[in-house]
């Protein structure tokens, strides 16, 4: 495979699961909120229900978080009485365990038969075999990134039934929802430890890891208003707020009004341009962020495209073909 191929399948590759993540995520989400917490604060809760007086540094590991970020997670489910700090022999070591009600919210928010959620519709659209071959390269992908600690997580989410009650569903379609929960954990460690590489070597450029997204979609649909950027980037409005008045402030977009009241479109500008090469030649091009998924051949990074892209399709992110063909034009054009 030539540089110009292997870069698209590449960047194909990593946009088709990125983008399955998010819409499975945040559509989850949606459906755990609506029982008084998030879905971080809920995975906080299955950890700490798999392993039994773990550490916040441990919890931090398999989430894929910051310390910091477990910290505030579990002051705020320790407010809520869902999860205890109890001390230790070792007075300055302590444990964390789930409270009754910490054990309550996650029988709660246990997927059943007839809810709708996305791992729901995956399932009569994908069959065990196509699924063996997505999890076998993204468990090789989890053993080259040095992720594998995820395994047993996941093991015990399938044994303990703490995503979805598995009890209404006949043999065959157990199997290809463990498949599934197995798949989605696995695709969720790969797409945040790919963030977190990338960020880091974002700070030569000055730009957030979402500062960067936003960029590239502004550049692949000029003219786009905040609203339509707010679901393309899978941002809370406020949030892509934020990060358009920081690009437009280091002028590397501009904004043009609309005729409609409070709407603008959104352009990159010519050194917004030149960030994009400059960031794609050092970090991406070089293969520095996806060096965990170099091993791919063509045949299998081909039929993991097809196979995620179809993914993409069921659960309607229809975007995601017109997002890799600008942004890969963008890519074609300026920097190959």
């Amino acid at each position: 495979m030539d540089l110009k191929n292997k870069l698209f399948e590449t960047h194909k590759f990593y946009n088709l699961s990125r983008y399955l993540f998010l819409n499975i995520e945040c559509n989850y989400n949606n459906i755990v909120k609506k029982t008084g917490i998030t879905l971080p604060q809920l995975r906080v809760l299955w950890i700490i229900r798999i392993f039994n007086g773990i550490s916040l540094g441990e919890i931090a590991k398999i989430g894929c978080w910051s310390p910091p970020t477990v910290t505030k997670m579990l002051k705020l489910l320790m407010d809520k009485k869902f999860v205890v700090r109890e001390s230790t022999i070792n007075k300055k070591l302590y444990t964390l365990n789930l409270t009754e009600s910490g054990y309550g919210i996650i029988k709660i928010n246990g997927i059943k038969k007839y809810d709708e959620f996305p791992l729901l519709s995956l399932l009569p659209t994908i069959n065990n075999y196509d699924l063996n071959f997505i999890i076998k390269i993204f468990k090789k992908i989890t053993v080259n990134s040095n992720n594998v600690f995820i395994f047993e997580y996941i093991e015990e989410i399938n044994r303990l039934q703490l995503k979805i009650d598995l009890d209404d569903f006949n043999h065959e379609d157990k199997i290809i929802l463990k498949q599934l929960i197995c798949f989605y954990n696995l695709l969720r460690t790969f797409i945040l430890t790919i963030e977190s590489n990338h960020r880091k070597l974002l700070t030569d450029f000055k730009l957030t890891y979402p500062q960067l997204r936003v960029l590239w979609i502004i550049d692949a649909f000029p003219g786009i208003t905040s609203s339509r950027l707010s679901k393309l980037a899978y941002l809370a409005p406020s949030t892509v707020n934020v990060i358009v008045k920081n690009l437009y402030g280091k002028d590397i977009i501009y904004k043009e009004k609309s005729q409609l009241k409070n709407s603008l479109f959104l352009y990159i500008s010519i050194s917004g341009e030149e960030l994009l090469v400059k960031e794609f030649n050092e970090n991406q091009k070089s293969f520095l962020i996806y060096k965990d998924i170099e091993f791919l051949t063509t045949h299998e990074i081909s039929k993991l495209n097809r196979l995620m892209y179809e993914m993409n399709i069921t659960l309607k992110n229809d975007m995601v073909s017109a997002y890799i063909k600008e942004t890969f034009n963008v890519i074609e054009k300026r920097i190959i």
